[in-house]
Order: structure tokens, then C-alpha cells, then sequence
């Protein structure tokens, strides 16, 4: 699930082995280092939300892999959250690769508890931090998502999100984000 790069051929390192993934795929630009770092900061933090066309040119060599009958739908803010920042980075990454692929953009998808930022929590934090978290504003039957946010650390928020699309009734879950951190 996490990005922690393995020494063996085992496919998941340890921490990820005790959590079961409620998507199947995970696709990325780029790992979260160096300049993919900045723009994702200069986006949730300093208002560059112009930034997310760049972000969605070079997710859609990604995003070109799925099959089209895949529907986009972005991780969600909690509303004060939202209301703080002004917008939700997850969503103007979604709705340019929509605008950029002729792909639908669900917003179904709400985070319905507040809760700690994950960057602030410890590893065996976050879990707790986000179960039960999301709830899903429409019926989702059989419907194939495309669950988009900007980072994927150690995977807990994206696998909660995943698991409450899943249980709505979406029979699959992909995620697309613009970059990944080793934990």
C-alpha cells in the first residue's frame, strides 16, 4: 500500500501486510521528493492551484491506463477544512484530468468526521485517525472509480475512502495520485 521501497521480493513490507487494501491499483507521476514536494505544498498551502494543470498533464500517461468506463472521484475535505483553505486540492487535480480526458468527476464522496491532519500523526496513529471517517452522498452501484488525491503516504486515508466506496457498491477502486512517499 505505502511507497517503502523493499528489499525482497515480497510485494507489501510489514506494516502494510497487517492492512488489507480495499482498492486495486495504486498509479502516480512521481515519487514525493524534491520538486513534486514543493508543488504539492505550493498547492494545499500556498494557493497554487494553477499548479494542478501541470499535475494533470503528467497524471493522464497514467490516468490513459484505466479503462474508460472508470469515473473520477476526489479524496474529500472535511467542510472546515475546506472553508479554511478555500478549496479542495484533490478536487482541482480531478477536474482538470476530467477537462484534460472527457472523464466523468463524481463528488459523492464526503469526509463526514472531522480529523487530525495524517502528516501530523505517527504511522500507528492514522488509521484510527481516519476510520470512519468518509460517508457517500449517492448510490454508487457497480460504478468503477477513480480515487484521485495529490499524495499517498502510508495509504490509510485513500484505503478508508476506498473501503466506504466499496461498501456504497462501487465494484472497483483504482487510485491516481500525483505523487507517493516512502514512509
Amino acid at each position: 500500500m505505502c511507497a517503502t521501497e523493499l528489499q525482497t521480493d515480497n510485494n507489501l513490507c510489514g506494516h502494510c501486510q497487517t492492512v488489507s487494501p480495499n482498492f486495486s491499483e495504486v498509479l502516480y507521476a512521481c515519487k514525493y521528493e524534491s520538486l513534486a514536494s514543493d508543488w504539492v505544498l505550493s498547492l494545499k498551502f500556498g494557493q497554487n492551484i494553477a499548479i494542478t494543470r501541470l499535475m494533470a498533464e503528467l497524471l493522464l500517461p497514467e490516468l490513459n491506463k484505466i479503462d474508460d468506463d472508470y469515473v473520477l472521484l476526489p479524496v474529500p475535505l472535511h467542510q472546515s477544512r475546506l472553508i479554511k483553505r478555500g478549496y479542495n486540492q484533490a478536487y482541482e487535480i480531478a477536474l482538470e484530468l476530467s477537462r484534460l480526458s472527457n472523464r466523468k468527476l463524481f463528488n459523492s464522496l464526503r469526509r463526514s468526521k472531522k480529523t487530525q491532519m495524517q502528516a501530523q500523526l505517527k504511522l500507528n496513529q492514522r488509521n484510527a485517525n481516519v476510520k470512519g471517517a468518509f460517508s457517500v452522498t449517492t448510490e454508487l452501484k457497480q460504478s468503477k472509480i477513480i480515487l484521485v488525491d495529490d499524495v499517498m503516504t502510508s495509504g490509510y486515508t485513500i484505503n478508508e475512502c476506498a473501503k466506504t466506496l466499496k461498501i456504497a457498491g462501487a465494484s472497483d477502486v483504482k487510485v491516481l495520485v500525483f505523487a507517493r512517499k516512502s514512509l
